[in-house]
């Protein structure tokens, strides 16, 4: 069936959806508020739908994070790459080509392509934004944020493999109700946020915000006074509308739609190994100096943008039709479609080692139907839904002064890394829950995908013709090894240099993955009382193969791994104690994985070890976390949280480190896998009079050492570090507005997220530097 035919079908199934309902009238209903996230004495009252259906966390038999809107304003997190802050077991790392990449309880995947599907999905309104460079708009005015941990394959898909976050809009009330924050701080940065609220008639209501952030570049030159890079100009704004034409039929709108001029930030420069050594590389480059321990410097390619253009555009449509408690009707429909211009630096210095321009788009349809209700001592939920991508990426690679830049004495220009794929998934799925007793619930789920993904073309185009010519001398070169005839085939100019080892010919790559798997979940509840739940999970997850993007000699490179599983097992418990002034959550979990996906190394016949995909066989993590909720005298709040993760490759996995040698990883933990992360927030609020209150906090960040690649070498490492963020402010009694003035990272504590190898240098991206500011926030 082709996608326009499809579509068709499931728009077809939304509209007959919305012919059951009666007329009626009704007002507009205010969406359930998570605001008692605020209520130092209300964590069990907090409202989630992480099962796809509203209920109080304290209920819900998995490990959940949640946060409020202003929770996350108060702490400064404006998108997913600062949720470290709140969330124990998340961690986030910038890739070498300015995708993110999103990890929870040490499942992720190190993958740099635009097309990379996450372990980490994310949704907003349960719609799903399926690539991570799509991700970072999706915090604005949020009702809450949804952290799922573990593998939620099930209800929400085979990405899933490592949790799910899931951003919920605020919705339309049903009286008119308005909202701002503006901050101002270091380096001019401005970030203004503001949202509308109201009925328009019975059975209508809207829902108005947009977000502006502009910066100055924060990051300083090492050898340029005065150049400047890291600016900020990200806007953003989304158009939401609920129609109740009845009391029992709801129709949402959702328009949304950012564009992010920011500027990428530079890597800071470590280390000179270069890839093959030669006469090209300038002895600057070789002898340039460390980057200093401050994380503001860096260096980067002078007289060179690196202002990005990117742009998200989404609309939704979510019907629901209420039959009674048995039965109610969820239809979600949404397209999707990004564009991206994102220039990167390579290797942080002033030298042209490696600087690439990544550019593509994506295009999304997606359409769910699903049936949920409670008969009895059962409820269910039972669905479909189906999802079409396609994916164009394509990444313009410079190095002239790089130990690449010539190839048997052939002097190689830019070249251009390119595939296209489409990818096609489908999944059936129910979900079931019954009460045994009053104390002891069963659950079960189950979901069978089958996800096509179909490579159209995979390519290291030539731009210059140089590459046209290298192209040459390696396919006579391969016909020498075969002892034939050194022959070759002329490249064009433009044309697709990689060459296909089966006939020795420059053409691009084409292949297909169709895979199939069923995902399922079963556990056991048991609720003594209403202030303690004790759970027993086990579930097993899926995340679909993939085809990677890079600088590909031979079609072998775009070879695709195969999906990977994680088997999961999870005890859990959720305790309200000392009449709600103590919620304390934990959980033990152990994680079966089988062909992990990493991005590793192949040999190639001309270059030697090349990045490819590769499958993991084996592998398993295990570990513990704890986050306590704590109130013990009036006024003051204590959120500490703490995580183990212990992680380990399967013994006999052969692969290449990051400097082409071959080796055995086996037994070595994950990359950018802490053993321990923690976070403490505390703030301690008091009276001042009768209608203002006061109040003074903290947030405390601890990131355990961890490595960057195979191998564990220490110029890799990721050391250990500890950051501080401070608050102080007034606010009126009844919420109405509040300001506060805060420091973020106030020791200037000197850290780095990632270290990685590119070309002929070791790199590393630097943390935050310190920052203050003040926030002004109102409430109507």
């Amino acid at each position: 069936m082709s996608r326009t035919a499809t579509a068709r079908g499931l728009s077809l199934g939304t509209a007959v959806i919305a012919l059951l309902a009666a007329p009626s009238i009704v007002y507009a209903q205010e969406a359930p508020q998570a605001a008692q996230a605020d209520d130092d004495n209300m964590y069990g009252a907090i409202i989630v739908t992480a099962q796809k259906r509203a209920a109080k966390i304290n209920d819900v038999p998995m490990s959940i994070t949640a946060a409020s809107g202003d929770q996350l304003t108060k702490l400064g997190v404006t998108d997913a790459t600062q949720l470290t802050k709140v969330v124990p077991g998340f961690t986030y790392n910038e890739s070498a080509y300015g995708t993110p990449v999103f990890t929870i309880r040490g499942v992720g995947f190190q993958e740099t392509s635009l097309g990379a599907s996450p372990t980490v999905s994310s949704y907003i309104d349960e719609v799903p934004v399926p690539f991570p460079a799509e991700t970072l708009g999706l915090a604005l005015d949020l009702e809450r944020l949804e952290v799922l941990k573990g593998p939620q394959g099930t209800l929400f898909g085979s990405n899933s493999t490592g949790g799910a976050l899931n951003y919920i809009a605020g919705k339309p009330t049903s009286k008119l109700s308005a909202g701002f924050d503006g901050s101002f701080g270091s380096f001019n940065t401005l970030d203004l946020q503001g949202h509308v609220a109201a009925p328009l008639g019975e059975t209508l209501g809207i829902r108005i915000a947009g977000r502006y952030t502009r910066g100055d570049g924060w990051q300083k030159s090492q050898t340029r006074p005065g150049d400047r890079l890291g600016s900020k100009d990200f806007l953003q704004g989304r158009f939401l509308l609920v129609w109740e034409p009845t009391s029992n039929w709801r129709t949402t709108l959702n328009l949304t739609a950012q564009r992010d001029h920011s500027e990428s930030v530079a890597p800071q420069y470590y280390q000179f190994v270069a890839l093959n050594d030669g006469p090209l590389i300038p002895d600057g480059f070789r002898n340039f100096p460390r980057a200093p321990q401050d994380n503001r410097v860096s260096d980067w390619d002078p007289g060179v943008s690196f202002r990005r253009n990117n742009r998200f555009y989404l609309g939704s449509l979510r019907n629901e039709i209420d039959l009674g408690e048995a039965a109610h009707i969820t239809s979600i429909t949404a397209f999707e479609r990004f564009r991206r211009f994102q220039p990167v630096e390579g290797d942080g210095t002033p030298f042209n080692d490696y600087r690439a321009e990544s550019f593509g788009k994506i295009n999304t349809f997606y359409q769910e139907l699903r049936l949920d209700g409670k008969i009895g001592a059962l409820s269910y939920i039972v669905g479909g839904n189906y999802e079409y991508d396609y994916v164009d990426d394509n990444t313009v690679q410079y190095y002239t002064q790089s130990s690449s830049a010539s190839v048997f004495g052939i002097p190689l220009g830019p070249t251009r890394p390119n595939t296209q794929q489409r990818l096609r998934t489908y999944g059936v799925f129910a979900n079931v829950d019954y009460e045994i007793n009053d104390q002891f619930t069963a659950h079960g789920a189950v979901r069978f995908t089958q996800a096509n993904r179909q490579l159209l073309y995979g390519c290291g185009q030539d731009i210059d013709g140089s590459w046209g010519l290298v192209s040459q001398a390696i396919q006579a070169y391969i016909h020498t090894l075969r002892g034939e005839p050194a022959t070759s085939t002329p490249v064009p100019v433009g044309g697709c240099g990689t060459i296909n080892l089966a006939n020795v010919q420059p053409e691009g790559a084409r292949d297909k993955l169709n895979e199939n798997n069923i995902s399922w979940r079963a556990g056991l509840d048991y609720k003594p009382s209403r202030d303690v739940l004790l759970y027993l999970n086990a579930s097993r997850g899926y995340k679909a193969g993939s085809f990677p993007t890079l600088a590909a000699a031979t079609t072998r490179q775009f070879e695709p791994v195969v999906q990977e599983s994680v088997l999961a097992f999870e005890a859990g418990a959720k305790i309200t104690a000392a009449g709600g002034r103590v919620q304390a959550n934990g959980a033990v979990f152990y994680y079966d994985y089988t062909n992990k996906q990493v991005l590793g190394r192949i040999p190639d016949i001309a270059f030697g070890p090349l990045p490819a995909l590769v499958n993991v066989p084996k592998s398993r993590i295990w570990g513990a976390e704890l986050d306590l909720t704590l109130n013990p005298v009036d006024g003051l709040r204590l959120r500490p949280a703490v995580t183990y993760i212990n992680s380990r490759i399967g013994d006999g996995f052969v692969n290449f480190d990051s400097f082409g040698v071959q080796g055995d990883f086996g037994g070595e933990p994950f990359a950018y896998t802490p053993k321990w992360q923690a976070n403490v927030d505390a703030e301690y609020s008091f009276p001042v009079n009768e209608g203002l209150d006061a109040f003074i906090g903290g947030n405390m960040l601890y990131y355990g050492k961890t490595n960057g690649a195979f191998g564990q070498f220490p110029s890799l490492d990721i050391d250990a570090y500890t950051t501080f963020d401070a608050r102080v402010g007034v606010n009126a009694h009844d919420d109405k507005w509040r300001f506060q003035v805060w420091a973020r990272n106030l020791t200037d504590k000197y850290y780095w997220t990632s270290a990685f190898r590119v070309n002929d240098s070791i790199n590393r991206y630097p943390g935050n530097p310190r920052t203050f500011g003040a926030t002004l926030s109102f409430r109507y």
